[in-house]
């Protein structure tokens, strides 16, 4: 096992089975490890019993890095962790026209699937012209917008930001 007796100081702890803290209180902790894994579990007298990860100051809490998936509970697909992309050059649609009308554009995010949940805000978008609403196509890596115009004003091309955000599953 790594870590075990490779400290040049000798300043490891080591314990042959879990780590039980907190056995003063009605709640605490428990420290184990098995072949599966390790495994911090609250513990206590109570039936039901929360446990906390809170981060010194103002400290983020990171749960895996950008390889490792993090399950959550009840879920059979990994949260991969959210990615933020930005296209400047979104060229909102010419509406040309008096009538009402929906127009789509696509954007390439680079390995985004359908089983994706993308968010998007659209920024600088002609006046009578509004961002509905995004999704992942069934080609890989194309994200569709769709943009409607509820007025009967003709409204010009423009040139508009979209800030996607992508959660991976």
């Amino acid at each position: 096992m790594l870590y075990r007796s490779t400290n040049p100081d000798g300043k490891y702890t080591h314990h042959g089975g879990a780590m039980v803290l907190g056995v003063d209180s009605s709640h605490g902790v428990e420290l184990d490890g098995g072949s599966t894994g390790g495994f911090l579990r609250a513990i206590g007298d109570d039936a039901n019993i929360s446990l906390n990860l809170i981060p010194k100051g103002t400290g983020p809490l990171i749960l895996g890095n950008s390889s490792t998936p993090v399950y959550l509970a009840g879920s059979t697909a990994p949260f991969l962790g959210p990615l933020r992309f930005t296209d400047t050059a979104v060229a909102t649609p010419n509406f040309n026209t008096t009538n009402i009308m929906v127009m789509e554009t696509t954007h390439v995010l680079t390995g985004a699937v359908p089983a994706w949940y993308v968010l998007a805000q659209a920024r600088n978008l002609s006046t009578d012209c509004a961002y509905v609403g995004c999704y992942v196509g069934s080609t890989v890596g194309d994200v569709h917008c769709r943009f409607i115009k509820a007025s009967t004003v003709t409204v010009s091309a423009s040139t508009a930001t979209i800030d996607f955000l992508v959660f991976k599953f």
